[in-house]
């Protein structure tokens, strides 16, 4: 336990100076458009290629959304949709930053990246009509290769550099928060 809480303390007040080119982040990711509204936590990993505080950057990026099991009902125009799904997805990919103002204390950029994703959904429909019912098993594993677009804010605290990330990773919007790590 010890060991953890000296761990979190070096995390935390090591210097800007001493930090590696990996970034740590985490966040929400939910479906916008969906009559489902499904969502997740993204959880990302990102190793500069480029200099960290470059105005073009260029990272290595892997992750993985989890999503809860989720149930989920409205009308159609046949009757009523049922459902509940499960998902998870393992991403790798390139992901690129503009950022006009690199060594600022407050840094917006925007970012673009492609991705190959493994995803995992499992789940069940049910659609019930004045007629008819229907259950139509949902459990399936598919592999896309996909572009991302997103925006987002590097800021300077206490000698860290923390960053906010609001990005569409289709079909989803995320929003993660992230800290690059001091080793």
């Amino acid at each position: 336990m010890r060991l953890f809480f000296v761990g979190a303390a070096l995390l935390f007040t090591t210097t800007a100076a001493a930090q590696s080119r990996w970034t740590l982040s985490t966040g929400p990711e939910w479906r916008p458009y969906s009559a489902a509204r499904l969502w997740g936590m993204r959880f990302r990993a990102e190793y500069d290629l480029t200099k960290p505080n470059s105005v073009f950057g260029i990272r290595l990026e892997s992750g993985a959304r989890w999503g809860p099991t989720q149930s989920y009902v409205f009308p159609s125009f046949n009757g009523s949709f049922y459902g509940t799904e499960q998902r998870l997805d393992l991403m790798l990919g390139f992901n690129a930053s503009l950022t006009p103002f690199p060594r600022a204390p407050v840094s917006p950029y925007v970012s673009m990246g492609v991705f190959g994703r493994q995803q995992w959904t499992n789940g069940s429909r049910f659609i019930m009509g004045e007629t008819f019912s229907t259950n139509i098993p949902s459990t399936f594993s598919k592999g896309d290769i996909f572009s991302s677009l997103g925006v987002g804010l590097r800021l300077r605290l206490g000698g860290r550099a923390f960053q906010l990330e609001l990005r569409a990773i289709e079909p989803d919007i995320g929003l993660t928060v992230g800290t690059r790590l001091p080793f």
